[in-house]
Parts: C-alpha cells; structure tokens; sequence
C-alpha cells in the first residue's frame, strides 16, 4: 500500500502511560499498524496487559534493556508502510486530530522528507534552545530514511541527533509542526537520582559517538520553519 503510515511506540517501565499512549493512537485513521516495543522492562505486567487489551497491534518484549534506539530498530522490522510516526511511550494529551493532521501534512506533501512535532508548550518556554526540536522522540519520516540511520554506528540516546545530521547531511527538507503533548521530565518518573544518571548517560553518549558538535549545531541551524499547508 502506497503513502501509509505505521506508528512506532518504544517503551521502558512506563506502566499506565503507555496504555494511554496506544489508547490514544489506535484512533488515529491514517495509522495502518501500530507497533508497541517493550525494551526490557524490569515487570511483564504492563507488556501481557498491552497484549489483552490491544490484541490488534504489534507487541514485542526484549529480553533486556538496551535503549530506545534498538527497540526503535526491532520495531523497523515490522513495518511495511511508507511512513513511520515515533511516539514516546511516556505521553499524556495526544489530540488525535493533530495526529491525523501532522500524518496527513507530510504524506500529500512529497517535498517533505520529516516532521517533528514540537510540544506546544515548549515553542515558547525553551525556544532558546531549541532542544524541544533538536531532541524530540516524537516525529514522521520515511521508513527508506530511517533504515537507512540505523546503518550509522550509535546506539541509546543519540537516536534523535543522529537522525538530524543524517537528514542534514542528505539535505533532506525537515518541518515542525505543533503538538499539544505533554511529557515527564525524567527526574519526575525516575527520581531526582536515576533521573540524573540517564542525563548522564546520555551526554556520555554523545561525547562518545562524537555528536557533542553535532547537538550545537543543531540548536542553531536545524529545522526552523513550521510545515506548510497541503
């Protein structure tokens, strides 16, 4: 099937919020297949839940923790759409219409490469430093291009800076679109100590794959204007 979209929600011990989030998108009309990855959760709770109450998705369980990147790779694996829509599994206030709307805007536009969907809060709270844009789980792209990212050597948290330079450097046309999501900081899931050390471990990361320069860059040249119309 042409111009299709498959819907990708990786998740870590997000217990309800994740039965929020697919509650929420299997809504979503334009969505063809909704694919939920378990990335080693420390319960099997959540995930046999998932599997009971959706019995129409895509449930896979990994056998251990490895970051969101990976689970976002195993879940590449079952989709068969044009498009791929990546949700956090931690999200409250998704507005179906929008989703509809953002999915819609880049399938009938074929000058539009990605999406991001950018929290409408965070437009002018922390504009400053765009890290809202540059960061963002939440975004649309070609299932082509995001296969081809996961050629690139990197893993945990760098997905989204990866992909940027990726579409940077392929000099592919990147929009953003505004979404009324709302999020959890990760000290507010995780407490102020485990939420610090996944900060961390991601700024670890990005000195390790070398994208600290990237991550800059970025905040100051990439994605500045809002999708245009159909």
């Amino acid at each position: 099937m042409k111009n299709t979209c498959d819907c990708i929600i990786p998740f870590y011990n997000e217990g309800s919020r994740v039965l929020h989030v697919v509650e929420s998108v299997i809504k979503v009309k334009r969505i063809l297949k909704i694919i939920v990855i378990d990335d080693g959760s420390t319960s099997k709770a959540t995930f046999e839940e998932l599997k009971v109450k959706f019995p129409q998705i895509i449930a896979v369980r990994l056998n251990m923790n490895s970051g969101k990147a990976n689970a976002v790779k195993e879940g590449a694996k079952f989709t068969t759409a044009d498009y791929v829509l990546l949700l956090d599994g931690d999200l409250t206030n998704i507005k179906t219409d929008e989703l509809e709307n953002a999915i819609s805007r880049i399938i009938n536009n074929p000058k539009i490469d990605m999406i991001i969907l950018r929290r409408v809060d965070d437009i002018t709270s922390n504009a400053w430093a765009r890290q809202d844009i540059v960061t963002s789980g939440q975004r649309i792209l070609k299932i082509s291009d995001l296969r081809k990212v996961f050629q690139r050597n990197f893993s945990c948290y760098q997905l989204e800076v990866v992909t940027n330079a990726y579409m940077m450097k392929e000099k592919k046309s990147v929009y953003w679109m505004p979404l009324s999501i709302h999020g959890p900081l990760r000290m507010q899931k995780w407490g102020w100590k485990d939420g610090w050390r996944q900060v961390c471990s991601a700024v670890r990361g990005y000195f390790k794959y070398h994208l600290v320069g990237q991550f800059f860059w970025q905040t100051l040249v990439f994605c500045w204007q809002e999708a245009p119309n159909e």
